[in-house]
């Protein structure tokens, strides 16, 4: 036998062997998941984004289907208004008159679904096709035949209510607060007054965790930005260490966006608060920093009028729900969960305790995430962040130096220099309730976490030795795969508690983005939490601007209409697989059927806090047990 033939032979079985070792190491592990050439274009610091081509086509079914579940709660909006010339129900001033807004989202949907279809994972993670796709995805700068009713400003804070469904009682019960809300238009005393509480009380779904102690470092940064505005009673707060900021400067980065013919911007803005004998918060200087010029406008409160105050604290809540929307929510819980994901499945088989453990809450959350990048014009809310494009330059600006356990509540409060006892009056966290909340939230699942780890692994030395495990983190904290910086060294059981907290609590907190009181009535009226202004002029603080010009700075009508979708798609459909099981807290377990076996115990124990927590957070409205969701769906 010739050599040429031998060295033929050699290598077809060295071939043949390296496929069978592929196909049963992808039998063990499933099939490989990809991740988007982020790098490649230029987004080098934010966790990668996996990429799972065959799931997109049914997470867009699914996504159709939430929209038709939606239908009943947006007819409900079916109160009258009269706006100029017009006399109209609030669904037909939000989403047009005749117009099928819904059949238009549903060719998109089926469009991009059936292209996915006949495409390849090697033409679609090609830098170019992801960029062209994104490109095509933003949202529409010009108007296309839109109805002029989508595109009125409000000219009294009343007609606000339009967005507030008459389904499931929501506007009937909403109407205690309306004296409040509608006064965060006109007084401000009431504007001053529910400014904070309307962070700290309904910012759970945002992870609004953004309050920061003014310390002496932080002084000296802000003394030179404020420079006469930083007054000798601002001195007094600071030394008495009663003085606290919400900086978003950040958003500076942000250019304006023009959708549908109108601007969308997001007031990059830095807000001072003093506290109050009784531990409550009162805004006392906003700084926005202006658009054209880089220059700042500063509004201090007694000096400037209180039409330009009204309007400064409006600037101020449309750059946190901005925070809230896309860092809080969507950097925390999805991107940084969903890098997590992709690395424990390629590297760590499916029958490993690890990825049974997490098989629960691993759903959904990969092809969602890729979805809102491919179909970022029908799924994003409508912030000033109108392309997928300008989604991962903010979020890679943000991901730059951030570590993975920074993010964790209990860091981030004491980061920023938050304590329970400065934020207690008459019970723990009454001043900073959400605070309280996810620190809850973060503690249970400690508590179930701990419990897997030591039941599985005797010792430290068991982790040690673990090569999936060791792999796992390896693979994540790798700047080439899942790019997730600062994640422990795998050297003890401790050390993969604390990870594993960390990841079971995001893809945990997020569930409560679904129930009905994350978004009714707070957040549903939208000057409570606006996505976006809707003039880029920055008033001087000398000019007392009437209550109808104030509303012609907040959403129009249209853009109601899409933060609405936004929110109702969260808390009008229900949850693919609730947390709480229909039939039990004790019927599908992990490990077996047996609810005494220690792992089984502590999922119980988890799923009895959890079913508490929804019973508090929804008082006093009915618990809605079975509408948090197991996995993030959207």
């Amino acid at each position: 036998m010739g050599l040429k033939i031998i060295l033929l032979i050699v290598g077809i079985l060295l071939i043949a062997g390296a496929i069978f070792y592929f196909l049963k190491r992808r039998k063990k592990y499933g099939s490989f998941i990809h991740k988007l050439p982020l790098q490649e274009l230029g987004y080098k610091n934010i966790p990668a984004v996996p990429y799972q081509l065959g799931e997109i086509p049914g997470t867009l079914v699914r996504l159709g289907l939430r929209a038709n579940a939606t239908t009943q709660a947006k007819w409900g909006m079916n109160n009258t208004y009269q706006i100029d010339e017009y006399n109209a129900n609030g669904y037909s001033y939000q989403y047009g008159r005749g117009k099928d807004v819904e059949a238009e989202a549903h060719a998109d949907r089926l469009s991009l679904k059936a292209d996915l279809e006949k495409s390849s994972v090697k033409v679609e993670l090609n830098p170019a096709k992801l960029k062209n796709r994104m490109n095509a995805s933003e949202h529409l700068r010009a108007s296309n035949d839109e109805d002029p009713i989508t595109m009125l400003s409000l000219t009294k804070p009343e007609q606000f209510t339009m967005s507030w469904t008459t389904f499931n009682s929501v506007y009937h019960n909403a109407q205690k607060f309306l004296p409040d809300m509608m006064g965060t238009m006109t007084d401000v005393a009431i504007a001053n007054r529910v400014f904070w509480p309307t962070i700290a009380k309904y910012g759970f779904a945002y992870n609004l965790l953004i309050l920061e102690k003014v310390n002496d470092t932080r002084a000296t940064d802000y003394k030179n930005v404020f420079g006469d505005a930083w007054t000798s009673e601002i001195e007094t707060l600071l030394s008495d260490q009663l003085l606290y900021a919400i900086d978003l400067r950040m958003y500076a980065m942000l250019p304006i966006s023009h959708v549908k013919g109108n601007p969308r911007y997001t007031p990059a803005t830095l807000t001072l608060l003093a506290q109050n004998p009784d531990k409550s918060l009162r805004p006392i200087v906003v700084l926005i920093i202006n658009p054209e010029n880089k220059g700042n406008t500063i509004y201090s409160f007694g000096v400037c009028t209180n039409g330009a105050w009204l309007y400064a604290l409006m600037a101020a809540k449309t750059s946190i729900t901005l925070y809230g929307i896309w860092m809080g929510h969507v950097y925390h819980w999805h991107i940084v969960s969903a890098a997590l994901l992709m690395t424990l499945h390629n590297h760590v088989e499916e029958t490993h305790p690890l990825r049974v453990f997490m098989a629960p809450q691993s759903e959904f959350i990969i092809p969602f995430n890729d979805t809102l990048l491919l179909l970022w014009k029908r799924i994003a809310p409508p912030t000033s962040v109108s392309s997928a494009s300008e989604f991962l330059n903010m979020t890679d600006t943000f991901a730059k130096g951030r570590s993975f356990l920074q993010d964790d509540p209990n860091t981030t409060l004491q980061n920023n220099g938050i304590k329970k006892e400065d934020f207690s009056n008459k019970t723990d966290w009454d001043q900073y309730p959400i605070a309280g909340e996810l620190l809850s939230v973060f503690n249970a699942v400690e508590t179930y976490v701990t419990a897997f780890v030591n039941q599985t692994w005797s010792n430290d030395q068991e982790v040690v030795a673990d090569k999936q495990i060791q792999a796992w983190i390896a693979a994540s904290s790798d700047p080439s795969d899942g790019n997730v910086a600062g994640i422990p060294t795998p050297d003890s059981r401790k050390n993969l508690i604390t990870t594993l907290q960390s990841l079971v609590f995001r893809l945990t907190a997020h569930g409560a983005s679904r129930l009905n009181a994350t978004a009714n009535p707070v957040l549903s009226f939208v000057p409570n939490s606006p996505p976006c202004l809707q003039r880029t002029d920055i008033p001087l603080p000398t000019n007392d601007l009437p209550t109808e010009d104030l509303l012609t700075y907040l959403p129009k009508t249209g853009t109601i209409g899409e933060m609405i979708t936004f929110l109702f798609t969260f808390v009008f459909s229900s949850p693919y697989i609730p947390f709480l099981p229909v039939a039990g807290n004790q019927t599908e377990l992990i490990w077996g059927n047996d609810p005494k076996e220690p792992r089984n115990a502590a999922l119980i124990n988890f799923r009895e806090f959890l079913e508490g927590f929804i019973h508090s957070y929804e008082k006093p409205g009915a618990a809605q047990l079975y509408q948090w969701p197991r996995n993030i769906e959207t």
